[in-house]
C-alpha cells in the first residue's frame, strides 16, 4: 500500500510570556491522595492569533524549534504537554463518558472539538477502538484533527498486534494480521519482531497515525503463562525483540512509545489499587529494567507506569509521579534523555487513589514531559498553567519539555516534508 506523508502544518504564535520561580521535587502537598484536600485554583486561558511561519528542512532542527518557541505563549507551551483522547475535546461530554470504552466515541471533528483545540492546544491525540470505523473515516478524522490544530499533532494508537490491535481487528480494514506478542516471542526471531513493527507502521501511516504506543517491554511473571501483550518472561529476549520492533517502526516512518517502564509484569493500571513491585533497585535492574535496556537509546518516548516501588525509591510515589525515579534514576543514572510520557492518568488505579488535578502537576514536576489522558483535561491543563504563572514551575523547566516535544515533531517531518 502506498504511504501518505503527514501534511505540512508549519505554524507559530506571537510573543513569549515568561515566569520565574523555583521547581523541586514533589512533596506530600503536591500529589494528594483522595482522603486529603486538594486546594487547587483554576487559571484563565488566553486566546491568541495564529501567525504562520514557513518551514524548510534543515540539518539541525534546533534553530527552527528555538525560533518557534520564542513566539509561543505560555498557554501554547502548556498545551503541548498533553496527549488526550479525541473524546476529551468534545467538552460537552462527562469525563466518565470520555473514558468509557464500552460506549461509542468521537469519530469525526465537529465545531466544539475545533474550539477545544484552540483553547487547549494539546500536543497529541490517542485513538481507541471506539474512534475507528473504516479507512475513509479514520483518514478524515486524523487529517481534520491536524487541520484544526495550531501545531502538528502526535496521533497515536495502541496497535501491538494479535488481540491488541484496534485497526487490524476492525473488519473494515484490509491490513496484515499478526499473532500475539507471546507467540512471536517464543520464536526468538528478531526478524519477525522487526517485520511486526515495519508492517504495522506501514499501514498506520496510511491513515495519518504517526506514533504507536509500542513496543511493550513488560515481562511476564510466569514462563509457562506469558500473556499476549508481552514477548516473554525473559528480560534478554524481551529487550532484543522490542529493539528490533522499534527498528521496524522507524523504517516505516512511525514513532514509538515503549511501555510501561519499569514494568507491570502481567498487571496493568486498570485495577482499583496501584500496582506494587517489591523489588529493590538492584533487583529491578537485573530483571524488569534490563528488559528496557535495548530501548532507552532507540525509542522516541518512554511510557512510565503507575508502579509503586517501596524498596527502590523512597519518595513514596508511583513511578509516573516520582522525581526520584524519573529525574534521578531514569534520567541521571540510566541516561535516558528522550521524552517521558506517563501512563494514562485516567486509569482506575490513579482515579481511585489520587486527586486528578494534582497528578498532572506532580508528574510534570517529577520530570515527565507529557501527561497522557488526564481524567479532566481542563483541570490538569489549568493546574500546570497556574504553576508556571505563579512561579512554582520555572519557564526554563517548561521549555525543556516543550523543546523535546517540538524537536521530535520536527525531526519526524510533522512541520513539513
Amino acid at each position: 500500500m502506498n504511504k501518505t506523508k503527514i501534511a505540512a502544518l508549519a505554524v507559530c504564535m506571537t510573543f513569549l510570556l515568561s515566569a520565574c520561580g523555583k521547581i523541586g521535587k514533589p512533596d506530600p502537598n503536591t500529589i494528594t491522595r483522595l482522603d486529603q484536600n486538594d486546594g487547587n485554583e483554576d487559571a484563565e486561558t488566553t486566546d491568541t492569533e495564529v501567525v504562520p511561519i514557513p518551514y524548510s528542512p534543515i540539518e539541525d532542527t534546533n534553530d527552527y524549534v528555538e525560533t518557534l518557541m520564542s513566539r509561543m505563549t505560555v498557554e501554547q507551551k502548556v498545551g503541548q504537554l498533553f496527549f488526550v483522547r479525541p473524546d476529551a475535546l468534545e467538552t460537552a461530554y462527562e469525563n466518565s463518558v470520555v473514558c468509557d470504552d464500552s460506549i461509542g466515541g468521537v469519530t469525526y471533528v465537529d465545531k466544539m472539538m475545533a474550539e477545544a483545540l484552540e483553547k487547549y492546544p494539546v500536543g497529541g491525540i490517542h485513538l481507541y477502538e471506539k474512534n475507528i470505523v473504516d479507512p475513509q473515516q479514520l483518514s478524515k478524522l486524523t487529517n481534520d484533527l491536524q487541520e484544526c490544530s495550531a501545531f502538528p499533532l502526535f496521533i497515536g494508537v495502541n496497535e501491538l498486534g494479535g488481540d491488541y490491535a484496534p485497526v487490524a481487528n476492525n473488519i473494515n480494514f484490509d491490513v496484515p494480521m499478526f499473532d500475539n506478542l507471546d507467540v512471536i516471542g517464543k520464536t526468538g526471531s528478531m526478524d519477525k519482531a522487526k517485520t511486526l513493527g515495519s508492517s504495522i507502521g506501514g499501514y498506520l501511516t496510511e491513515y495519518g497515525i504517526n506514533l504507536d504506543f509500542a513496543p511493550c517491554a513488560d515481562i511476564s511473571d510466569d514462563a509457562e503463562r506469558v500473556i499476549g501483550k508481552n514477548f516473554s518472561n525473559d528480560a534478554v529476549i524481551t529487550t532484543n525483540m522490542a529493539a528490533a520492533e522499534v527498528e521496524g517502526f522507524h523504517e516505516s516512518g512511525v514513532m514509538t512509545a515503549a511501555n510501561h517502564f519499569p514494568g507491570y509484569g502481567d498487571g496493568n493500571a486498570d485495577g482499583d489499587t496501584v500496582y506494587i513491585n517489591e523489588s529493590s533497585w538492584e533487583e529491578l535492574q537485573d530483571r524488569e529494567i534490563l528488559a528496557f535496556s535495548g530501548l532507552l537509546q532507540e525509542t522516541d518516548m518512554l511510557v512510565v507506569g503507575h508502579v509503586e516501588m517501596p524498596n527502590a525509591v523512597s519518595d513514596g510515589f508511583p513511578a509516573s509521579m516520582s522525581h526520584e525515579l524519573i529525574s534521578d534514576k531514569l534520567r541521571d543514572e540510566l541516561k535516558y534523555y528522550g521524552i517521558v510520557i506517563t501512563d494514562s492518568q485516567s486509569a482506575a488505579a490513579v482515579r481511585n487513589n489520587y486527586v486528578q488535578v494534582d497528578t498532572a502537576l506532580g508528574s510534570f514536576m517529577a520530570g515527565a514531559d507529557i501527561i497522557l489522558e488526564p481524567y479532566d483535561l481542563a483541570e490538569a491543563y489549568d493546574s500546570i498553567l497556574q504553576a508556571v504563572n505563579d512561579g512554582t514551575i520555572t519557564q526554563e523547566r517548561l521549555d525543556v519539555s516543550v523543546k523535546r516535544i517540538l524537536k521530535l515533531k520536527a525531526e519526524n517531518g510533522l512541520f513539513g516534508v
